[in-house]
């Protein structure tokens, strides 16, 4: 009698815009000395722990699909750190920089709209646009800037306007994939090539498919002690 085999899965030769990956790259100028406060404010938003979304029961991860994020600080007037002269890691004269970077899921809009429709995020994001210093860059009269925004109901009801100042800054490009391999249809001369090993897993599919997933990684996050890295 023959004994039924189970098929094996092939591997995946194309993804749909919901199961790709891609990344945000901003480089935020900062008033002079809202360096704790811009990166507090960014990565209580864009990690997408809101203390208020968790208590609620609603587990916000899947939707928003970070997978990692980054914020590195430079404060006014210093030198690049390493001492390499690199523009884009050399802080405007008298501002602040935040390098705020992720790897998200799908495509641009539905991403940062996840951010923009939740009053709680969007609150957190408004004290991110308080500590932008857009001058020299955008007029405070641009709806587009950080001041228009504020003074029209904050990034909750000026979500477009919310998009295009992140735009603006935003050295990331939303239409090139994170692949392990580089696709077909890669345009000639790519701004970058973005790796992954595991193109078209989403942070949805980790939470439903892990089986203790909740447990291991539970919202809010708990404190993990990290053993120390060994030095080079």
């Amino acid at each position: 009698m023959a004994t039924k085999t189970t098929p094996q899965p092939g591997p995946i030769t194309s993804l749909s815009a919901p199961l790709e990956q891609h990344l945000l790259l901003l480089f935020l100028p900062l008033k002079k000395g809202s360096l704790k406060a811009a990166r507090d404010s960014a990565q209580q938003a864009f990690a997408a722990t809101n203390p208020a979304s968790a208590a609620a029961g609603a587990d916000p991860r899947a939707l928003i699909g970070v997978h990692f994020s980054m914020f590195y600080a430079l404060p006014a007037d210093t030198a690049p750190v390493p001492p390499l002269p690199v523009p884009t890691f050399q802080t405007a004269k008298g501002k602040d920089l935040l390098l705020a970077m992720s790897l998200y899921d799908a495509d641009f809009g539905p991403y940062i709209a996840a951010f923009t429709s939740n009053q709680q995020i969007a609150a957190v994001l408004d004290l991110l646009l308080k500590t932008l210093d857009e001058s020299g860059i955008v007029k405070p009269t641009d709806k587009s800037s950080a001041a228009f925004i504020l003074a029209h109901g904050g990034v909750f009801k000026n979500p477009g306007a919310f998009t295009t100042l992140l735009m603006r800054y935003n050295f990331g490009d939303p239409t090139i994939p994170a692949a392990a391999k580089l696709p077909v249809n890669t345009p000639p001369n790519p701004k970058y090539v973005l790796g992954t090993p595991f193109p078209g897993m989403t942070v949805g599919n980790i939470l439903q498919s892990y089986a203790s997933a909740q447990a291991l990684w539970p919202l809010p996050p708990v404190t993990i002690t990290f053993a120390p890295a060994a030095k080079p």
